[in-house]
């Protein structure tokens, strides 16, 4: 089950905008100060608290906490499923530009993602080196839109034509699909087609910073 720190990160991802102790406590009907004395203690929140959550911000929040069981639309965390599903880290400070937007890839995980473990073998992931973060800008529209959670592979770095990877370019993160070009050129391209795409030798030595984080196994969106 999540924490309210977790929910309180996530809220604060999804919403774009910080989310005071004050909100938290207007939304689950109780007081700051509960809600302070909660978040030091990181106390698992209830289901109960999460709907109440989602009515109060109207935000969709268990896709992004448990899309296994949501997809199955069940609001349940029983420690008993967890046999039948993987859990993925979130990296909910972390957005995956696909414009011009600037953001360091941090290590910091604010959630967790459930999803089956058919779906964890049909996807060919690696549970140990896969996790979730977030989409922004429109350069990769309308394949993938901004918002849209990410499951990224770092496993899987190897450059195949055509499929889409989570890359750094000085210090921005990207989701770009990639084509090789032998011996030792990647071509870098959008899928909109207002986005020019452009050329990476690496045989030269780089002026720049480049990484090929991983590969993005599955995206997905809430419904607008």
């Amino acid at each position: 089950m999540a924490t309210i720190n977790e929910v309180q990160l996530l809220l604060q991802n999804l919403l774009k905008k910080t989310i005071t102790q004050v909100e938290m406590g207007k939304a689950l009907g109780t007081g700051r100060s509960n809600i302070n004395f909660r978040l030091k203690g990181k106390s698992k929140i209830k289901i109960e608290e999460i709907k109440k959550l989602e009515e109060y911000f109207n935000v969709n929040l268990i896709r992004f906490l448990d899309p296994y069981e949501a997809y199955n639309n069940s609001y349940s965390f029983d420690e008993e499923t967890s046999d039948d599903c993987v859990s993925l880290p979130v990296r909910g400070d972390v957005n995956a530009s696909m414009g011009y937007g600037v953001t360091i890839y941090e290590e910091n995980q604010t959630g967790v993602y459930h999803i089956s473990k058919k779906l964890a073998n049909d996807l060919n992931i690696n549970r140990n080196s896969s996790e979730i973060i977030f989409a922004s800008g429109d350069s990769m529209y309308p394949t993938i839109q901004g918002g849209d959670s990410l499951l990224i592979d770092r496993s899987k770095k190897e450059v195949y034509d055509g499929k889409i990877y989570c890359v750094r370019i000085d210090g921005q993160v990207y989701a770009k699909r990639l084509q090789k070009i032998p011996p030792s050129t990647i071509v870098v391209i959008s899928d909109n087609p207002k986005y020019k795409s452009f050329e990476i030798n690496l045989s030269t030595e780089l002026d720049y910073d480049f990484e090929i984080i991983g590969e993005i196994k599955w995206w997905g969106r809430i419904a607008r």
